[in-house]
């Protein structure tokens, strides 16, 4: 009978699984890295911020809708590296107080934008954590404190319970319209919304932006989405969807069309760009699918307009047959 309840409580202690260790603070907060887009390039590709426009030249030439591609990541890490840069240039340093549950770092005053930063994390699990960032105008009253960025992070562990130091998942949300009010800044007004997962050093890193009513350079607010995934040296893809005025030159059609473009490739590089354009002033969808080899140099090009130039043959010119447009 006492083996069988030492058996029993062996089994039960073992349902419940390894104990997660305690995660410090410091170690608890999402990096630049976790949220970061990484795509296949060479050194000597040349990649322009050209999403606005898919630009061709002919066969042979940098694919038009890898640029596109390329460009808006760049355009999207560009968000990342503010928004993570500013949440690690306060945890920078050691916390002003930390009772275990709850850790605040600051004021801290970014001199060369005058600029003071407040940090605010709670732990929510041994491995999890709530976050807030606030900023005001150096030297104004803490009543001007903003919360420009809010989210949460949940570190990863292994089978042992064991925090995998780098990898984890959460979210975070910017809030453009009020950094805007501090000093320095650029226009960029509304908001945008990230969600990523880095498991583990072999798992397939997931990334999800939304933006909504974000403005930037432009006056008209834009409404976009971006989703991307990526095996560590192996395939991946990214979609984005915005909504743009396909007849720009014609003052007699101002209606906005849902452009989107979702681009796949493979562990050397070669892939894939399928991109659609509906709604609007549009009678019905118009499409364009790419391919492009391991220099990222067009290899085929179709499409459903009347003046599409096309080149290639998909089965033989394609690492990737039949198209597959985003649903966004």
């Amino acid at each position: 009978m006492k083996k069988m309840f030492g058996a029993l409580a062996s089994l039960s202690l073992a349902a419940c699984g390894p104990q997660i260790e305690t995660v410090s603070f410091s170690d608890g907060l999402p990096g630049q890295e976790m949220a970061k887009l990484d795509v296949p390039s060479t050194t000597s590709q040349r990649i322009d911020d050209g999403a606005a426009t898919v630009r061709q030249q002919g066969r042979g030439d940098l694919s038009g809708t890898w640029l596109v591609t390329g460009g808006t990541v760049l355009v999207v890490n560009g968000v990342t590296l503010w928004s993570l840069g500013s949440l690690n240039f306060v945890a920078g340093l050691e916390p002003a107080s930390d009772n275990g549950t709850t850790a605040v770092w600051g004021p801290r005053t970014n001199d060369w934008e005058r600029t003071t930063w407040k940090l605010t994390a709670v732990r929510t699990a041994p491995n999890a954590f709530k976050y807030t960032l606030e900023a005001k105008p150096k030297g104004s009253d803490d009543s001007e404190y903003a919360a420009v960025i809010t989210g949460s992070h949940t570190v990863a562990v292994d089978e042992d319970g064991k925090a995998i130091k780098g990898y984890g998942e959460g979210r975070f949300d910017i809030d453009y319209d009020k950094a805007a009010r501090l000093p320095f800044q650029d226009s960029k007004k509304g908001q945008v919304s990230f969600e990523y997962a880095r498991p583990s050093p072999t798992a397939a890193v997931t990334v999800g932006v939304d933006l909504k009513e974000f403005v930037n350079d432009a006056a008209v607010p834009n409404t976009a989405a971006y989703r991307y995934s990526q095996v560590p040296g192996g395939e991946g893809f990214f979609e984005f969807a915005t909504d743009s005025n396909i007849h720009w030159f014609d003052p007699t059609r101002i209606a906005l069309e849902r452009w989107t473009i979702k681009s796949r490739w493979n562990a050397t590089g070669e892939g894939r760009a399928d991109v659609r354009a509906t709604g609007g002033d549009l009678a019905s969808p118009v499409t364009m699918n790419e391919c492009w080899d391991t220099r990222f140099r067009s290899t085929f090009l179709d499409g459903s307009a009347p003046s599409q130039v096309k080149w290639g043959v998909e089965s033989s010119d394609c690492a990737f047959t039949g198209a597959s447009y985003s649903t966004r």
